[in-house]
């Protein structure tokens, strides 16, 4: 069967077929993501108008890809830039864009969980997230609620996905998440034994393209430093892992919660730990189906390298779509489990 890349795209009250390019990009590392829709010269003007004066920033924007008119939605958001030639280049941000522009808050709290937080910050909206407490109280003075969460995240670590659609906003440590949805990349071979248990197993080869590097654990250089701020102020501090000059370096925040040494050493082992293993690291493409996202679980078949099947979180996507293809360049984060 043939497959042709299709897409549609309704900016405001507008909807566009055929459009040149799209490209965006998410991951559980950021908190918001962004897109970029190439519009032909050809469709500049609509219904006798220009597209210009049809389309403004803060539109709602939803981007459905497919094959052979089989569309699924795989971005919304809010256009963030509108460009000024021919095509036309629109750059929208993601559904965190109406928080990132909501009016800023000034609040204080003497104790409260992070799930108590966003609760309040996020009416009207399901909490799924880690537990960790601000036992020593926080501040938030002027800034909007995008602001707060992307604060957060930085101080304490954790990932996050807002899934408007639902209404819900998730929090997840990654070395402690098994994935929203599991998918299979098989990579193929020319040998017919294997290509026929491959059949036996109703799996095709699906890779693209692979930068994906194989590293053994002992290959592996990782120190990782914990921090845990106190009540009255005190932070205690630990570290594990290589001592090498040349490891790579990482930092861990936690909140008063953690309240000895011994508690914090533990909690960065085990996310040292979920670190070190023998995998793959690095990216591997894909085409329009599976329909990969941050936060998901990609499962590794490699039938002439059995040994280094397994299961991977995703961290990041970024889809590109244009007439000649459609793409999603996935980058592999912890290795969850062998196949």
């Amino acid at each position: 069967m043939y497959y042709t890349a299709t897409a549609e795209v309704k900016i405001g009250k507008i909807t566009l077929n055929g459009i040149t390019e799209a490209e965006f990009e998410t991951s559980v590392d950021t908190i918001g993501g962004t897109a970029k829709i190439t519009i032909p010269r050809r469709m500049v003007n609509k219904d006798g108008k220009t597209l210009l004066d049809q389309i403004h920033t803060g539109d709602k924007v939803e981007l459905k890809l497919g094959y052979n008119g089989n569309l699924e939605t795989e971005f919304t958001g809010y256009v963030s830039h509108i460009g000024d030639g021919t095509p036309l280049v629109v750059e929208c941000d993601d559904d965190w864009y109406t928080f990132k522009h909501a009016a800023h808050i000034t609040k204080s709290y003497k104790s409260v969980s992070l799930k108590e937080l966003l609760k309040d910050l996020f009416k009207g909206y399901e909490i799924d997230c880690v537990d960790f407490t601000f036992s020593g109280g926080y501040i938030i003075k002027d800034v909007t609620p995008f602001a707060v969460v992307k604060k957060i995240k930085e101080e304490v670590g954790f990932c996050a996905k807002l899934d408007e659609e639902n209404k819900k906003i998730t929090c997840f440590w990654a070395f402690d998440f098994k994935g929203f949805q599991k998918h299979t990349y098989v990579f193929g071979t020319r040998n017919g034994t294997l290509i026929n248990q491959l059949r036996d197993r109703r799996l095709m080869p699906n890779i693209a393209d692979s930068g994906l590097k194989f590293i053994r654990k002992e290959d592996r250089k990782l120190q990782i430093t914990g921090k845990a701020k106190q009540k009255g102020g005190k932070t205690i501090t630990a570290t594990v892992g290589s001592k090498d000059d040349d490891a790579e370096k990482r930092t861990m925040n936690f909140g008063s919660d953690v309240t000895t040494e011994s508690e914090l050493k533990k909690r960065i082992e085990t996310e040292l730990n979920n670190k070190n293993f023998d995998g793959y690291e690095g990216t591997i493409t894909g085409f329009g189906i599976p329909r990969t996202k941050p936060g998901d679980t990609l499962k590794i078949v490699d039938t002439e390298n059995p040994e280094r099947e397994g299961e991977y979180l995703i961290k990041r996507v970024k889809v590109r779509f244009s007439a000649s293809g459609f793409r999603r360049e996935n980058e592999l984060s912890y290795k969850i489990e062998n196949s």
